[in-house]
């Protein structure tokens, strides 16, 4: 029974330790002055089939992950009453995608549009990429753009932009 006793305190010691040297490393690592590498949003090799279109991306279940192809129409920021389809582009926060890019010979605003949101607030990179305030040459651009599907400026929208790519 001693053994046992023994072997088992052993045990014991053993874990404790091994999680005191994890705990080490996990403090160590997480040091504010290391640079942290840059993420890579884009991918070359995103195929271009299986993406939903703006309205199907609509209807899309939110919470999931969703891949969706369009064209980046508009900035905005706050609520879609300001949102920007022509230059000059105020607002980094947030791309509209269309099913087809705008045509400003013929364009009006309807709210019935099929216009999807992008998010571009969860990540830094995302956001100084894609943003057309800081990128106008981006504007009536094709993208394929990967994210979560949620509710935002009150219409169904993307949010956590994943990858994406730019044609």
């Amino acid at each position: 029974m001693t053994k046992a006793i023994l072997f088992t305190v052993a045990v014991c010691a053993a874990i404790l330790s091994g999680c005191e040297k994890y705990v080490v490393e996990e403090e160590a690592g997480n040091n504010d002055n290391q640079e942290i590498p840059e993420k890579d949003y884009t991918s070359e090799d995103i195929p271009e089939t299986n993406f939903l279109t703006v309205a199907e991306a609509q209807a899309a279940e939110t919470g999931n992950v969703i891949c969706v192809r369009g064209y980046i129409v508009a900035s905005c920021t706050k609520s879609m009453s300001n949102a920007d389809f022509m230059e000059p582009f105020e607002g980094s926060t947030a791309i509209i995608l269309a099913e087809e890019p705008v045509d400003l010979e013929d364009f009006q605003y309807d709210t019935d549009d099929n216009l999807f949101p992008v998010c571009l607030t969860d990540y830094k990179d995302v956001r100084a990429a894609l943003n057309l305030e800081d990128n106008p040459e981006l504007w009536n651009r094709q993208i394929f753009i990967t994210g979560v599907k949620s509710s935002y400026l009150r219409l169904p929208g993307l949010k956590k932009v994943m990858h994406y790519q730019i044609k």
